[in-house]
């Protein structure tokens, strides 16, 4: 019975090994054979298990320089449980890791297989706090990163690290209740509580959520102090610290001196050429022209000649003859002065009055009344400006002057040079001394 058993056992091998055979792979290196086989002679081998009693060290050993009969280094069997060699020199070996990778708090020796911790953590694979520390508990931001539960150091409440503020010692930490009167906030009473913000003098003050402004103004950073203020108006178009200021460019038109803002509602200081509300339409004596408005010419201003009449300070009617020397043009609304003729230094005009002895009439801001004594008009090319059309104040126009031509002759600016005045005598009349700049006008001999 036992030798047939025998016979089956030995004939299951003959199949097993035929099977093998016809299964065999062709290969080059070991990387074309399935994991565990060895090339060999080009087939892939399976692996050959070790004989503990053919070696006494339990290992089967083999000679490392063992190669096949075709010499090739390749065709040499590994051990099942031999780790090849790595590399080109012969004494260097696979080294272990460390443990979990240090749990990223620490480094690893390759060499020892060992951690070196930081400073917060130890044990062998740095997962514990080293002494001093402690984890920071769930929800216990101790470290300001609310990713990482840390390990953190032990703390007391001496000295006080709350910015001293309240602390309670708990377990290896502490906890900080930060005052009202601080404004703080923070796990540490380390930063200006919420509705506050730090000014520039390092105070917690309230911020724009908490200060209360009365309309139209509205609270904004003060940057000079870095506070928050009622330094801004709700309206962008009002200014000034109150916002009682108005721009009177989207107000008024872009026509007004002034605009504030009274009662909510913004009041315009108009231009002298505009008028209404909103300083949107041309004042009395103005016309619109080209979108804007224009003084208009007066025409009882602006004029070539004008009869007045008047009651004489000896109680008599009188009638005189004044002369302007302008045209009012209909494009620019503006008394067109003729050459030679001006108006008044102001603008305004001249104020004449009708007549030498008249009291009682006189015209107003008459423009275009002033003889040019620089640049004379035609009529007085070779005389010069007579010194009465001037608008000068000399006594040589005066009825009480007796020291220059005196009555019987008139004064003129001569046209070129210094324009210096000079008389000429009224017919019957001549110069004294003979000398224009300084004679008296008296009357010529009769003979008798």
């Amino acid at each position: 019975m036992k030798f047939s058993a025998l016979i089956s056992v030995l004939f299951l091998c003959f199949v097993f090994a035929a099977c093998a055979s016809e299964d065999d792979e062709s290969c080059v290196t070991v990387l074309d054979c399935p994991d565990g086989y060895s090339c060999v002679n080009s087939v892939c081998q399976p692996p050959v298990a070790v004989n503990d009693a053919d070696s006494p060290d339990g290992v089967e050993n083999q000679d490392s320089s063992e190669t096949s009969d075709s010499g090739d280094p390749e065709d040499v069997e590994l051990d099942e449980y031999e780790t090849p060699i790595i590399g080109d020199d012969d004494d260097v070996t696979a080294s272990s890791g460390c443990p979990n990778d240090c749990s990223n708090f620490g480094e690893c020796n390759i060499e020892t297989g060992k951690c070196t911790c930081d400073e917060t953590h130890a044990g062998e694979d740095c997962s514990e706090c080293a002494e001093g520390y402690h984890l920071e508990a769930e929800g216990d931001d101790e470290d300001g990163n609310p990713d990482v539960r840390s390990c953190v150091v032990n703390l007391t409440c001496d000295p006080n690290p709350c910015n001293n503020n309240g602390c309670k010692e708990v377990g290896d930490t502490v906890k900080c209740t930060c005052t009202a009167s601080s404004h703080l906030g923070g796990r540490w009473c380390e930063k200006c509580a919420d509705g506050y913000m730090l000014n520039n003098a390092g105070v917690c003050k309230e911020d724009c959520s908490l200060k209360t402004c009365t309309p139209p103004q509205k609270c904004g950073i003060d940057y000079a102090t870095n506070e928050a203020s009622c330094n801004e108006c709700e309206n962008e178009y009002y200014t000034g610290t109150d916002c009682k200021s108005c721009d009177p460019v989207h107000f008024c038109n872009g026509h007004a001196t002034a605009c504030v803002v009274e009662g909510g509602t913004e009041k315009c200081t108009c231009e002298a050429a505009y008028q209404g509300e909103k300083c949107n339409t041309c004042a009395s004596g103005y016309f619109q022209s080209n979108g804007s408005c224009i003084k208009n010419c007066d025409a009882n201003k602006c004029f070539k000649t004008y009869q007045c009449t008047g009651t004489s300070m000896f109680g008599f009617e009188t009638t005189a003859t004044v002369s302007g020397h302008g045209t009012c043009s209909n494009t620019t609304g503006e008394c067109m002065c003729d050459a030679g003729w001006l108006t008044a230094g102001s603008g305004s005009g001249e104020t004449v009055e009708c007549g030498i002895l008249t009291v009682l009439e006189t015209l107003n801001n008459v423009e275009c009344t002033i003889c040019d004594k620089n640049n004379p008009p035609s009529q007085y090319a070779s005389t010069g400006c007579p010194q009465s059309l001037t608008g000068d104040t000399s006594l040589c126009n005066s009825i009480y002057s007796f020291t220059f031509c005196g009555m019987s002759g008139t004064c003129y600016y001569e046209p070129t040079g210094a324009h210096q005045l000079y008389c000429v005598c009224n017919d019957g009349y001549h110069l004294d001394n003979g000398d224009k700049y300084s004679g008296y006008c008296e009357a010529d001999s009769t003979g008798e």
